[in-house]
């Protein structure tokens, strides 16, 4: 039992005002398994936003987990979107591949409003290689952040969303194959070398992927059983040509594989420049319920509204599209600017299929407040079912 939860669960059980006629959790499940829901969800990433949104600085919460989860629960009661995502920093990832006296020199703490940076953990595909066949990630987990920081949090934000009977589900994600073995040792080396050393890349995630098996063991245990439903693949890849992807796609298809046999309720995250076949390849990847996608690639000669419509109609009858507005629109644009972008999504989304407001990554720590409340007042005003936007 944590006091934290027990306090923000005395203060807002039984005193909410419902948001239209469908629960928060009801509404998203309802969009991802492509039912009209009473009105178009926003769930944005706001992960690091809410930590300083709460008045928290990154480096005062990042050992502590109850100010964490307290900053968490205080930007969901005060804005009431659609769901909580949990706090994520890199070294949640990472940390227990690397020697405890060796951590402090890889992570990089700057200042109170910006995102954790890491240096790679490993410079060869080599020493890559070897982390995973010595089992390095079993050997340093016991005292890493994942299980002293990240573990902790997640469990009280699951038992945040249980005792409030399941009024806003928990976004708890889990790295893929492709992304884990991108983030250890940089992606543009990780790429070179599916080219020029593609046998010993297939070694390198093949261990990858069974390593990232193993994690979803953990996450039905720790997970699902203390109420788990809303499980995100944050996926790598997003940089890779289609040879690529036909040539090395399958490791992170083989996770979704066992991902869906745990959870019923499956996003995909795929942030950044998007591929349109890496689009295509995830609207036919079996076991994913919704897509959180981003902007189009470089080449693809598309409006805003354009790509959103040709990802609607690509995902119609399959999965469900989140994306509007980018993180750069909500850091860096004008709240009427952002109303805009998600009018334009609605409109050409839900003829096709269901929509979620959601940028295609974490919004940034020193995006405005109003901004944030825009997106969320845009998707109540014009995501009202039945959908009629002018």
């Amino acid at each position: 039992m944590s006091e934290i939860v027990d306090k923000w669960v005395e203060r807002l059980k039984g005193t909410l005002e419902p948001i239209g006629k469908m629960t928060h959790w009801e509404r998203m499940e309802a969009a991802y398994h492509l039912r009209p829901p009473d009105t178009v969800p926003v769930a944005p990433e706001l992960d690091y936003w809410q930590i300083t949104y709460a008045g928290y600085s990154h480096k005062e919460i990042y050992n502590d987990v109850d100010k964490t989860t307290d900053a968490c629960i205080k930007t969901w009661a005060d804005l009431r979107t659609d769901a909580i995502w949990m706090y994520v920093d890199i070294s949640h990832q990472i940390e227990n591949f690397i020697p405890p006296e060796k951590r402090a020199s890889t992570f990089v703490h700057r200042g109170d409003k910006d995102y954790l940076l890491f240096k790679p953990i490993a410079d060869t595909l080599d020493e890559a290689i070897a982390l995973y066949e010595t089992k390095a990630y079993e050997k340093y987990i016991g005292d890493s952040r994942a299980v002293t920081h990240y573990t902790p949090h997640m469990l009280q934000l699951l038992e945040f969303q249980e005792k409030m009977d399941r009024v806003v589900p928990i976004m708890v994600g889990a790295a893929t194959p492709s992304n884990y073995a991108e983030t250890i040792v940089e992606v543009q080396k990780f790429v070179k070398w599916t080219i020029t050393e593609p046998k010993k890349i297939r070694h390198y995630l093949e261990l990858a992927l069974q390593e990232r098996l193993a994690s979803l063991d953990f996450f039905y245990e720790y997970g699902y059983k203390n109420g788990l439903r809303f499980f995100c693949c944050f996926g790598g890849a997003r940089t890779w040509g289609p040879k690529q992807l036909e040539q090395f796609g399958d490791v992170d298809r083989r996770f979704v594989e066992k991902a869906k046999t745990l959870f019923p309720h499956i996003l995909w995250h795929h942030c950044g420049r998007n591929l349109p076949q890496a689009m295509e390849n995830l609207a036919n990847l079996d076991g994913i319920h919704a897509i959180q996608y981003d902007m189009p690639y470089y080449t693809v000669q598309m409006s805003w509204f354009e790509w959103f419509e040709w990802a609607a109609k690509l995902f119609a009858g399959k999965k469900c599209a989140a994306n509007a507005p980018t993180t750069q629109m909500v850091a860096y644009n004008t709240p009427q600017e952002i109303e805009q972008i998600i009018k334009d999504f609605i409109r050409a989304t839900t003829p096709h299929t269901t929509a979620i407001i959601m940028p295609g990554c974490e919004i940034d720590s020193y995006a405005p407040v109003e901004n944030v409340r825009a997106m969320i007042a845009a998707a109540r005003k014009y995501g009202r079912y039945p959908i009629a936007i002018d």
